[in-house]
């Protein structure tokens, strides 16, 4: 029997998953209380990425693409939502178009960002240089500021709009890469 058929070494895997999903969701939450909360809507990430595979691959990204395909994203987020609403915080989704690629600083958004798609960005516009996980959750966290300003000034709290319509989605895109990140706005945080 194989892992996720129901096996006794399944099993035990579901439940270290589930297990690990609250503890991090219980630290987050202890550490952040009473927080807007923003996680990037990671809907069909194992489709959209892509990762080496076969004889092009090593071992140890062979390793990584099992790891991160079997890891439950949605399970967490959930966990996360309902832990949440009890603490007195809001959790909400937020776009994850073009996180990695668009400058926090600047706005400049181009694959060029990323050489060679690896974790390095380069801005190639303002020569900033950083982490493109860093800069990827700088941007999320800008955008989920962004929706609690609009939930703040509407009174009404939008969910993640739906990214079919390209009209819309392209005016989200373009408000997105006016907000940019500062030194002033990383001490608030």
């Amino acid at each position: 029997m194989r892992p996720g058929d129901g096996s006794p070494s399944a099993r035990k895997t579901r439940r270290f998953k589930l297990s690990h999903n609250h503890r991090i969701s219980k630290q987050i939450l202890d550490t952040h209380p009473t927080s807007f909360l923003g996680l990037e809507d990671l809907t069909g990430i194992r489709d959209r990425t892509k990762r080496m595979h076969g004889k092009k691959a090593s071992k140890k990204q062979r390793r990584a693409n099992r790891h991160a395909s079997k890891w439950a994203f949605t399970e967490l987020r959930e966990l996360l939502a309902y832990k949440a609403a009890l603490a007195g915080s809001v959790c909400i989704r937020v776009d994850a178009d073009y996180t990695s690629q668009t400058c926090a600083r600047c706005g400049h958004t181009s694959r060029a960002n990323r050489p060679q798609h690896g974790l390095l960005f380069a801005c190639q516009c303002c020569y900033m240089t950083l982490h493109a996980d860093l800069v990827g959750a700088r941007n999320s966290c800008l955008r989920t500021l962004l929706i609690r300003q609009d939930w703040i000034s509407t009174g009404q709290l939008s969910s993640v709009p739906d990214v079919t319509d390209d009209e819309a989605k392209a005016a989200r895109l373009k408000r997105y890469a006016e907000v940019r990140w500062s030194s002033a706005t990383s001490l608030l945080l």
